[in-house]
Parts: C-alpha cells; structure tokens; sequence
C-alpha cells in the first residue's frame, strides 16, 4: 500500500513537473521581445512629428519591459499634441520593432524637455499609432516691397538674431550669431518668408552679402528699412541732405559704401550702388534722384562728407466715386467736385471688397510737392488693380414687380479724361454701377486701402 501510495505521488509530481515546463514554454513563445531598435538616419527634417494624443511616451516600450517609466502619461501628451507652440513639436530619432510586429519611435520634443519611445502602429514606412508627421512651417510668397528693399536690423543686439531655422521648428536649431550688434550697418536681403505653423509668426530669409556668415532666419518685425548703426569712417560716409528749395540741410546721415575691411579715406566707386546707398539713407518726407545735375558726385572716399539735394514730396490720395445705376454720366476724373445733381457712392472699405495691394503699386502716388501726379499713371493703375470691384452688400431690389437678392458691381469708367492734377490733392475716379442678381460672392483677401481718401 505504501509501494503503491509513493509512486502515485511521484507520478503526480512528474505530471506537475511536465506541466510547469510546458506553461513556461508557452510563455516564452508569447513573451515580447525587442526584435530591433536602430537609429534613423533618413534626412533630419522629414521626422518631425507630433503626438496623436492617443499613446503615452515611456523609457522603454510597455509591452517589452513593464518596468518602464512613464515620461509622459496620455493626459500630459494629449496637451503636447494640441500645443501651439513649437517647442512641443518632436523628432523621432530611433525606431524599435517588438516581436510581434509592433513599432515603437523614440522621440525628443525640440526644447529637450521630453524623451522616449512611443508606438508608432506596425509598419516603419511611415509614422501612425501615437505620432504623425508634423509641418513645423508653412512657405509665404515674398511682398513685392520685400523682394526689391534693402533690410537693416531695426535694433541691433542680442534679441532677435538670425538662426539655421526658425527657433523651434527644427530640433537643435541655432543661432548664426549671439549678437547683430557688430552687423548693425550691414545691408540684408529677403530671399525667402515662411510662417510659423503653429504660432503663426511670420519669419523670413535674410542673406547678408558683407558677412555671409550671418545669413539666416529673422522674425520679420526685427528688421527695418532704416539702418541703425553708429557711423564708421571705415566703411561709411556722412550725408548732408540738403532740401533744394530753401538750401536748408534737412538731415544729417550716413550710408555703407564699402566692405567692413577697408580703411579710412579708401575711394569709393561713384556708380549706382553708391547713389543707393545715398537714396536708402533720405529722410522721410523728401525724394532724392541720382540724376539732378545738383547730385552728381566728381570724388568719394569713406569717411567724406557729401552733400545730397532733396525735395519735398507729398501724398496723393484717390477718392472712388460710382453713380448710380440709373445716371447717364459719371464723376468727371481728376479734382472736379461730384456734381450735385446726382447722389453718387463713394466706394470704401465699408462697402466694397478691395483686392490686396502691395504699397508699390501705388508709389506713384507721391511726388515732389509743386509737381503734377499724371492722370494717366491714375488710369493705369485703377485699370490693372481696381477695375471692378464688387460689394460686400446683400441687396433685395424690385425688378419687374418681384423681390430680387443680389449686390452691387462697379466698373471703372474708362471712358473719361483722366487729367493730371497736383501731387497733394484728391483725386476723383469715375465708375458705373451695375446690380448683379444672386449671392454676394466670396471675398478676397484683405485689401490694402492706404491710397484711398477717407
């Protein structure tokens, strides 16, 4: 009986064994493993990323090691995803394949602050799961005052540098230089303009052909048309703009007309770049031209004074005037007062949608005061810009007894004289009006209406 109790006992310990080893086999083929975990090396810019809110971020993946830390939990990046700042944006770095199949990204946030792996769905060919592809900026079309103006730093100093990238939308980006005040007189020129996605701040390309070095990135408020540079007789002269009326000099200045390598008393070309320079430098108010015979320059050396002859301008502004629709005549073009016998529109930003403008468009506006502002410049540039415009009024009108929706549309009347007239005063432009049954269409852009009178 004992025989027979020990080998029941020992056959119920061998089926245990065999049982045990068994579960532990099985929980080996079900175990997950890490299968690969490589850095990435594909180009820098096209991993950045940003979180999908749906996956915490851990030091390691879960389903690997449960010991893993939690970096930040599924609350803390649901916050980071709809963040809108920039320095929430990340770059996955490495990519980690489990076993079964899983891929998981390890990432750093741009400020450095967050760092770890996140699932990244079951494929490395593109980002899913807890990340997606981030656009960290967005490409602007350069303003046609940008494209052709020289750029000074508005305030030179630490604030406001150039960078490799705008700060923040690219991991590690870099300042080109820790201060712009040594670059403070150097001229710059915009070569290209993008936004921040995120903030929505408006950065643009700046390329500084005296200190290549500095080319980079700027927020676009930091710069200035006007240079703001202590005066140096290495590389720069003194003007005296001198009004040509009265003989009375107006402003002291001085402009950039050589390299930063040059010394004291160097000669300096007397060609285009340097009336530039000369022009770039006038006070607000007055225009200078190269080709006045009182503005040709025989000898220039840094650190000369020169003298430049300016005159006065003034502003121009238009004044938009349609008839009715019933009116067999409109506005005479030019200083004429619209008649009082007809009740004409004037047409302005409260009731009509004006296409955007570029403040070039309309430089022609100004002139030298006791000069004449052409009409057919007028003509021209209301021909080209604001032929018709449409209003951004619904109206309900009666035609042929019924209720009728529509708006209004008016039409440059081209068939007037347009006359010249003084620089400084208002000038009358004609239109016709017509009534357009149907929605109001969708409005352009904003519109600069700086040249119209109030």
């Amino acid at each position: 009986m004992q025989s027979t109790l020990a080998k029941s006992v020992f056959v119920g310990v061998a089926a245990l064994s065999f049982a045990s080893v068994a579960q532990l086999n099985a929980n080996a083929a079900t175990k997950t493993t890490t299968k690969s975990n490589v850095t990435l090396t594909t180009d820098a810019t096209t991993r950045n990323v940003v979180p999908t809110g749906s996956n915490a971020i851990y030091s390691y993946p879960k389903t690997v090691k449960k010991s893993a830390r939690t970096i930040a939990s599924k609350a803390t990046v649901a916050k980071l995803a709809s963040s809108k700042s920039s320095k929430d944006y990340f770059r996955a770095y490495r990519v980690l394949t489990t076993s079964k199949g899983s891929v998981y990204y390890k990432v750093v946030s741009f400020d450095g602050s967050v760092r770890g792996y996140i699932y990244g769905g079951k494929s490395t060919s593109a980002f899913a799961g807890g990340l997606k592809a981030a656009t960290t900026t967005t490409a602007q079309t350069l303003t046609a005052d940008e494209q052709t103006q020289t750029y000074y730093f508005a305030k030179p100093g630490t604030a406001n540098v150039t960078w490799n990238a705008p700060q923040y939308t690219q991991y590690k980006a870099k300042k080109m230089v820790k201060s712009t005040v040594d670059f403070g007189g150097d001229a710059l020129k915009i070569t290209s303009a993008a936004t921040k996605t995120r903030e929505g701040s408006r950065y643009v390309y700046v390329e500084d052909a005296t200190h290549p070095s500095l080319s980079g990135w700027v927020y676009e408020k930091a710069l200035s048309t006007t240079k703001a540079v202590t005066y140096s007789d290495k590389t720069d002269v003194k003007i005296n703009f001198i009004d040509a009326a009265t003989n009375k000099t107006v402003k002291t200045g001085s402009a950039t007309v050589a390299a930063s390598s040059t010394a004291k008393g160097t000669t300096v070309a007397i060609n285009d770049a340097l009336y530039a320079a000369i022009k770039g430098a006038t006070p607000t108010g007055y225009s200078y031209n190269s080709a006045d015979n009182n503005n040709k320059l025989v000898s220039v050396k840094t650190g000369d004074t020169v003298n430049a002859y300016v005159y006065a301008t003034t502003s121009s502004k238009l004044a938009l005037y349609a008839a009715p629709e019933s009116a067999s005549s409109t506005v005479e073009a030019g200083t004429s007062v619209p008649g009082t016998s007809v009740t004409y529109t004037k047409l302005t930003a409260a009731n009509v949608d004006f296409p955007k403008l570029e403040t070039s468009a309309y430089n022609f506006l100004t002139g030298r005061k006791g000069e004449n502002l052409k009409g057919a410049d007028v003509k021209t540039f209301a021909t080209k810009n604001i032929a018709t415009l449409t209003g951004n009024k619904q109206v309900v009108k009666t035609v042929a007894g019924k209720a009728v929706k529509g708006y209004y549309v008016y039409k440059l009347d081209t068939t007037k004289t347009f006359t010249d007239a003084a620089f400084g005063t208002t000038y009358n432009v004609p239109y016709t009006t017509t009534f357009v049954e149907g929605n109001l269409p969708s409005a352009p852009a904003a519109g600069n209406t700086d040249y119209l009178a109030n």
